[in-house]
């Protein structure tokens, strides 16, 4: 009520500075509107010039019966709620009650459905909730995006997911924590079609806030931060590795040309070589493996190397690689291709393959990760031109994500001639340094998330600062300042450089991000709001309630069966 007050006011004081405008302005061009998007709640617009006769006749003539109007039927229709319809048809703003013929051409205006005449007026098609219409992008791209953006370093480890969990076990539990990702995230896109304000770019943490309380929409903004850390600790790690084994590779290949064998079907069990490149270390003295080392040296010296790029205001250059994205997972794909065609199906005994093994829990927590992108969902789909095919193209979207997890997944357990458990959560280390087409993939990636952590490492920033200014209004704290962003990018790469020096193992780091803030954004609040959804409008069902409860639960399992499971 406070607000359609202090509206109400801005109206009339900009009464004056209306009347001193020209005649013929358009009515919606975004130079004369006082509003910045058409159906916000926050700002209200009412149209004082006109260049159609006809309103400009009723104006004068009625403008004495609207006048005394416009402040008791702007209480009387305050309840109104600005929300998205159910099929994005033009909201209706009867202002002035539906008989109330004193008001015709306002409310005709105001709901666009008068043509005006003149030059400068608006086309029939005119879309008024937000006079500057965001790019729309086709089904095809859309569906695109949510591919290359939720496939992500989870594709190097799946097969060490599937090692832990048992082949066809493997396959079902990936189907269906695929399957629940595809309906929570279709669950928030529903809710914020009925509960979303037009005009608002209103993302998780805002219907959160909405529906259910503060105290969801604070739970929400935490673990979408402990996402961004835990993507920039495995991406530290993985850099780390492809840094120093591409290093280390030039070294042996200038230094030591003829000791430096080129192969393409070298696989090595790092598990068993552990023992013996430990002695070997101990004899071998002061040389160039002790000075370049993978969990001491390695990732300060990275640090060093990246520091400076984090510290830029802008990352525009960066996402000028975004594609670099799509070129690895294909690369990815390719290489499991070519490497199992070469080695042929290993599977000693098939009947094992059928039971799960009591580790399987490493590859559900594994899986909440690789499927999330909970917290960004509605912002890629707001852009598709075809609201009406959201399902149609997220169900494809994670149809294509799920096949190429798989693929990868299963065809490299396949056909990996070694035992099992040999298999690394990193299954490059599998392969000798001097292997061309792992040296090749190492590069790649290497290149792409030399580019991609700045970017994350951007989010990250601006959420804390952003989460700052909500805590502190009255303050200036989370204003940008180069010294201020200098010790916010060196603590990030301060726990970046302990974990690749003391846990450098990406699928436990992996399991345990994606089991904790799974059962926030994939499990308990796509229900919750749910549930709140039904609730207000009268529809929960009891069957609807011990459903969505059971997920939370099922959510809730997969992350205290995490402390249960050793994956060495």
């Amino acid at each position: 009520m406070r607000d359609l007050i202090r509206n109400y006011k801005l109206l009339v004081r900009r009464k004056s500075d209306t009347e001193s405008e020209t005649e013929s302005q358009p009515l919606m061009s975004s130079s004369s509107s006082p509003c910045h998007s058409f159906g916000s709640t926050n700002d209200a617009c009412i149209f004082k010039n006109d260049s159609d006769t006809d309103v400009e006749n009723n104006r004068i003539s009625k403008g004495h019966v609207l006048a005394p109007l416009l402040p008791d039927l702007l209480q009387k229709r305050h309840d109104r709620r600005l929300l998205h319809p159910s099929a994005y048809q033009n909201p209706e703003f009867d202002f002035c009650g539906t008989h109330d013929n004193a008001c015709r051409p306002l409310d005709e205006i105001l709901t666009g459905e008068k043509t005006l005449s003149g030059k400068d007026a608006p086309p029939r098609s005119y879309d008024y909730r937000d006079p500057e219409l965001p790019e729309t992008n086709s089904s095809l791209v859309t569906i695109f995006a949510i591919w290359n953006t939720t496939v992500g370093t989870s594709l190097l480890s799946m097969s060490w997911g599937i090692e832990k969990t048992g082949l066809f076990p493997a396959v079902l539990i990936n189907i269906l924590i695929a399957a629940i990702c595809l309906y929570t995230t279709y669950t928030l896109l529903k809710v914020n079609e009925k509960h979303g304000v037009i005009g608002q770019a209103g993302e998780v943490c805002d219907l959160c806030k909405a529906l259910i309380g503060q105290w969801a929409e604070i739970l929400a903004k935490i673990f979408s931060l402990v996402v961004l850390i835990g993507a920039n600790i495995v991406y530290w790690i993985l850099m780390s590795n492809f840094f120093y084994n591409s290093v280390q590779f030039f070294y042996e290949i200038v230094l030591n040309m003829g000791d430096a064998p080129v192969s393409n079907a070298t696989v090595v069990c790092p598990k068993n070589e552990t023992v013996n490149l430990t002695l070997a270390d101990t004899t071998s003295g002061y040389t160039f493996n002790k000075i370049w080392d993978l969990y001491s040296t390695v990732p300060v010296i990275l640090g060093l190397i990246m520091f400076p790029m984090l510290n830029w205001r802008s990352i525009t250059f960066f996402t000028k690689f975004n594609s670099m994205g799509t070129v690895s997972v294909l690369y990815l794909i390719i290489f499991v291709a070519a490497k199992a065609s070469t080695w042929g199906i290993n599977m000693p005994d098939w009947n094992v393959e059928f039971y799960m093994k009591p580790t399987f829990c490493a590859l559900s927590g594994m899986l909440s990760l690789s499927y999330f992108i909970h917290n960004i969902i509605i912002s890629v789909m707001r852009n598709n031109r075809h609201q009406e095919h959201n399902g149609r193209d997220l169900s494809i979207a994670f149809g294509l994500v799920t096949f190429t997890y798989l693929f990868i997944g299963v065809v490299f357990y396949i056909c990996f001639p070694l035992p099992k458990f040999c298999i690394e959560d990193n299954l490059l280390n599998n392969f000798n340094k001097f292997d061309v087409l792992t040296i090749i993939a190492r590069i790649l990636l290497l290149f792409q998330l030399f580019t991609v952590f700045p970017l994350i490492s951007y989010m990250l920033r601006n959420d804390i600062f952003n989460n700052i200014n909500m805590i502190f209004k009255n303050y200036r704290f989370g204003e940008f300042t180069y010294p201020r962003v200098i010790i916010l990018n060196l603590g990030i790469l301060l726990v970046c450089i302990l974990f690749a020096c003391f846990l450098p193992r990406i699928g436990t780091l992996i399991r345990y991000t994606g089991a904790l803030s799974g059962l926030v954004y994939i499990f308990m609040l796509p229900s919750l709001l749910k549930i709140a959804s039904l609730r207000k409008e009268d529809k929960l069902t009891t069957a609807q309630l011990i459903f969505h409860v059971s997920v939370i639960v099922l959510g809730s399992f997969n992350l205290l069966l995490q402390f249960f499971i050793n994956d060495k």
